[in-house]
C-alpha cells in the first residue's frame, strides 16, 4: 500500500489533520506484518527484562506494605529498593527507550522511503538512529527550562532558606507552568526534524522547520494525541477497571498482587511499543507534507 501526502512547499501551509491521521492508522493496519517484523525482537527482549524488573519491584513493594502492618521492631524490609532491583529497572528502561527509537526509525523509513524493514533491531548500529536520538534530545531541550525556573532557586537558596524564600519560590510555579506550555509549543514546531534525521535528511534546519510549521501547532498537537493517546486509551481503561485508580491495601495483601501487577505493567509496555508506529506514522506523513522534496 502506498499512501502519500503531496508536499506543499510553502511556509505556513496547513496540515490536513484528518487525512494525516487516517493515513497513519490505515498504513499501520494495512502493513501490520511489517510492524511485527520491526517489533518482534524488541517485544521479546522487553517482555523478558521488563517482566522480571516489574516482578522484583512489586515484590519489594508488597514486602514494604506488609511490614507497615507490623510493629517497628518486627519490620524487616528496608525502605530503599535493593541494588539489583534498581539496576535491572534501569537496564530495562534503557532497553525500552532503545526499542522505541529503533521501531520509530524503521517505521519512518518504511513510510517515507518505502524501505522494506530489515531484521528487527538491526538498525541500532545505524547512524540514522543515533542522529534521531540526538535530535530528540535537542528538540526536548526546551522542557528543561521550566524545571530550572523552580529547581535552581531552591538550590541557590538552600541552605539556609532565606526569609520569604518559600513563598517566593511558590510564586514561580505558575511561571514555570506557562514556560512549560511554551516549551511544548516549541517542541511541536520542531518535532518534524525527527523523521528528517531518520531518513537521512540532514539539510533540514531548525529555522526551516520552524518557518515551515508556522500556524500548525494545534494541528500537530491534536494529530499526535489522536495517534498516541487514543490507541492507549483502551489499555488504560482495562487497567483501571481491573485494579482501580490506586491499589488498595487488601490488594497488597493478596498473594496474587505481585503477579498481577508485574504481568499487567509488562503488557502495557509491550502494547505501547506495538502501537508506537501509529504516532510515528503521523510524524512521517506530516514531514512529507511540509518538507519532502521528492
Amino acid at each position: 500500500m502506498s499512501l502519500t501526502i503531496e508536499p506543499q512547499g510553502a511556509a505556513g501551509s496547513k496540515l490536513p489533520v484528518w487525512d494525516t491521521i487516517c493515513f497513519s492508522y490505515s498504513t499501520y493496519f494495512y502493513n501490520f506484518q511489517d510492524v511485527l517484523r520491526i517489533c518482534w525482537l524488541w517485544l521479546a527482549v522487553t517482555a523478558l527484562l521488563t517482566g522480571f524488573a516489574n516482578w522484583l519491584n512489586f515484590s519489594w513493594l508488597a514486602g514494604v506494605m506488609a511490614d507497615l502492618k507490623l510493629p517497628p521492631q518486627m519490620q524487616t524490609h528496608l525502605t530503599s529498593r535493593p541494588v539489583e532491583t534498581v539496576v535491572l529497572g534501569q537496564v530495562a528502561g534503557l532497553i525500552f527507550i532503545l526499542a522505541g527509537l529503533s521501531i520509530a526509525v524503521a517505521w519512518h523509513r518504511r513510510i517515507i522511503l518505502g524501505e522494506h524493514p530489515g531484521f528487527s533491531g538491526s538498525n541500532v548500529i545505524a547512524k540514522n538512529l543515533w542522529r534521531y536520538m540526538g535530535m530528540g534530545l535537542a528538540v526536548s531541550l526546551p522542557l528543561t527550562l521550566p524545571a530550572l525556573v523552580v529547581v535552581l532557586p531552591k538550590f541557590l537558596l538552600f541552605p539556609p532558606v532565606k526569609t520569604g524564600a518559600v513563598s517566593w519560590i511558590a510564586m514561580l510555579i505558575p511561571v514555570s507552568f506557562l514556560l512549560f506550555l511554551a516549551a511544548i509549543a516549541i517542541m511541536l514546531r520542531l518535532i518534524l526534524l525527527l523523521p528528517a534525521r531518520a531518513v537521512g535528511d540532514l539539510g533540514l534546519t531548525f529555522k526551516e522547520t520552524w518557518n515551515g510549521t508556522r500556524g500548525n501547532v494545534w494541528r500537530i498537537l491534536w494529530g499526535i494525541a489522536a495517534c498516541t493517546m487514543l490507541p492507549m486509551l483502551p489499555a488504560q481503561i482495562a487497567f483501571v477497571s481491573f485494579f482501580g485508580f490506586l491499589p488498595s491495601l487488601s490488594m497488597f495483601a493478596s498473594g496474587k498482587f505481585v503477579e498481577r501487577m508485574a504481568i499487567t505493567n509488562t503488557i502495557l509496555a509491550l502494547y505501547f511499543l506495538l502501537i508506537l508506529p501509529i504516532g510515528i506514522g503521523f510524524l512521517s506523513y506530516s514531514y512529507s507534507h511540509f518538507f519532502r522534496r521528492t
